[in-house]
């Protein structure tokens, strides 16, 4: 089995001269058993990490690591991304402690405020989201040192909790967001970085940059700070074939104003109100109409398997230390994808 090798530090932070890692992302939309076929194919392909949206309504996220470890060797396992505001540290602390138990230090875990409209329809509100997230991480680390932990924060208070097994463990922790406050407190504390999918370069150099900025008012080294990100992934043989379901996902996730300042910065025209207006009148066909076939490859990579290397090799250039790619569609499709995995981890290595 060909991996892609790192040097690595003490913590699992890449050093100069380290090879590109690239991992794979599952949404929840998948059954289970197509998970674990894809698991077990991406560990063979050379994939470094597999990543499991916790996406509402879907696969739970810290269920699914446990089922692929059961058929994986070293490929590490990150639960992504967890909400303070509808899972309490402790009982986060005590599953990824053990998953850890069970897979061994293979794992990571991903925190985020969460997508507001999941949010929303659990009945939550994100009230205070930078000491909300600086809160669940002193909490999750103070939890896995061992000892009894007394710690008020601005939504959970741990009154004297612990945990009894583990001690002394725990993950790396990384902060998955888009928000400029929180990526500066992911420079500031976090053990990694994660950024969502759909973002044009020039939206991650933008993210990247605050995460830099919070790692220099820490006065860390920059290295000590992951970057990874989820690329929206689409291959097939017939590149316009790739590209025409890439701007199905696209229309999709554009149906939220989130992304008003994302699609801005791609300078092609795209009407966002009208993708918009056409979800809430359930109209997905028309909001196709808003994308030019262009977004497909500005937003994401999408193509045949040589545009999709290039393509990749960009998000490298604008400063990931590993993208994050979903392999689904066809069994052809799903071929290619692990055929780029594959070709990638053997020969690239990281800038």
């Amino acid at each position: 089995m060909r991996r892609c090798r790192r040097n690595q530090t003490a913590n699992g932070t890449h050093t100069r001269g380290s090879r590109m890692s690239l991992g794979v992302y599952f949404d929840g939309f998948c059954t289970t058993g197509e998970m674990l076929e894809i698991s077990r194919a991406a560990e063979e392909a050379g994939a470094d990490s597999l990543w499991f949206a916790q996406h509402m309504g879907f696969r739970d996220a810290l269920v699914w690591p446990a089922a692929a470890a059961s058929v994986t060797r070293s490929i590490r396992l990150v639960p992504t991304a967890i909400s303070p505001y509808l899972w309490p540290p402790l009982p986060v602390a005590m599953a990824m402690s053990t998953l850890a138990e069970f897979a061994g230090p293979r794992i990571a875990l991903a925190v985020s405020v969460g997508n507001v409209l999941n949010l929303a329809e659990s009945g939550a509100q994100p009230v205070k989201p930078v000491r909300v997230m600086r809160d669940y991480v002193e909490q999750l680390r103070a939890l896995w040192a061992g000892e009894p932990v007394r710690h008020e924060g601005e939504i959970h208070g741990l009154r004297g909790a612990r945990m009894n097994f583990d001690r002394g463990g725990g993950c790396p922790l990384y902060l998955a967001s888009t928000g400029p406050r929180i990526l500066n407190l992911a420079g500031r504390i976090g053990d990694g970085v994660l950024l969502s999918g759909a973002l044009t370069l020039e939206s991650c150099r933008r993210m990247l940059a605050a995460v830099g900025a919070g790692v220099a008012a820490a006065g860390r080294d920059a290295r000590a700070v992951r970057k990874a990100g989820f690329i929206l992934f689409s291959i097939a043989g017939d590149g316009r074939v790739a590209r025409r379901e890439m701007l199905r996902k696209l229309a999709f996730l554009f149906r939220s104003k989130g992304h008003a300042a994302n699609i801005a910065t791609a300078n092609l025209g795209i009407d966002h109100q009208a993708i918009m207006d056409c979800y809430a009148r359930h109209d997905p066909e028309g909001a196709l109409a808003h994308l030019p076939e262009e977004a497909a490859t500005v937003f994401a990579v999408a193509g045949n398997p040589a545009e999709c290397r290039d393509r990749l090799a960009a998000y490298l250039a604008a400063g990931f230390d590993e993208p994050v790619i979903e392999v689904t569609g066809t069994p052809e499709q799903r071929r290619l994808a692990l055929e780029v995995i594959r070709e990638v981890c053997a020969g690239r290595a990281a800038p």
